[in-house]
């Protein structure tokens, strides 16, 4: 009996693979990173405000308008002191007669005269530097002020609008040592001196209160 011819099949492994590029279906989709949240930046300090300068503290505690002034020149020291020669021979000669007829008359009472003219003499050379390095002046925007004083402390502001008329004057000893002395008047009072400045600050100083008395005047 004929049995029926069968079908060949080909095996599993020779059938060809389909590559997974031709694969067809839904592409993936691209991976995005995800976002940390940023920390959060603590806010900046804000600047404290600046304390006012302390005054200026010295042996005899803070003067009086010592904020930002300018000081004179440290030449006037020995400037006074020469200035002074004549003042000091004669408190010597002074307090020398009293000691001699004191002792030759006996006028014991004499002997309390001579302590005033002593005293004159130390205080002048005791506290001429400290005199001097209290003397001080600003030129701000719109006044000058003037502080001089050690036992008793003065601060005068003059505004620029009231200043009539400005001078230099020189002595033989300041210019000696390269110094002025510039004075000025207003309409109040008799007017104010400011000693011990360099030449070319005396000249600056001078012209800047002309030139801004001129100005503020012109502006009333």
């Amino acid at each position: 009996m004929n049995q029926p011819p069968r079908e060949f099949v080909e095996p599993p492994e020779s059938q060809p693979q389909v590559p997974a590029q031709t694969q067809r279906g839904p592409a993936p989709m691209p991976r995005v990173p995800e976002r940390r949240p940023e920390a959060a930046q603590a806010p900046e300090p804000r600047p404290e405000p600046s304390d006012p300068p302390a005054p200026i503290v010295t042996d005899d505690g803070p003067r009086i308008g010592a904020n930002g002034l300018k000081p004179v020149s440290p030449k006037l020291i020995p400037a006074r002191y020469i200035a002074g020669i004549p003042g000091y021979v004669i408190g010597v000669l002074m307090i020398a007669a009293c000691l001699v007829l004191w002792w030759w008359q006996g006028w014991w009472w004499l002997g309390l005269v001579a302590v005033i003219p002593a005293i004159t003499v130390v205080q002048g050379l005791l506290f001429t530097p400290r005199r001097v390095r209290a003397i001080g002046y600003l030129d701000g925007e719109d006044e000058l002020i003037v502080a001089s004083g050690l036992m008793f402390r003065t601060v005068v502001t003059v505004p620029y609008g009231r200043i009539q008329s400005v001078k230099i004057d020189e002595g033989p000893v300041d210019r000696s040592y390269g110094l002025a002395k510039i004075s000025f008047t207003t309409a109040a009072d008799a007017g104010e001196t400011l000693p011990g400045l360099p030449k070319e600050e005396a000249e600056r100083l001078r012209e800047l209160l002309t030139r801004r008395g001129i100005d503020t005047m012109a502006a009333l």
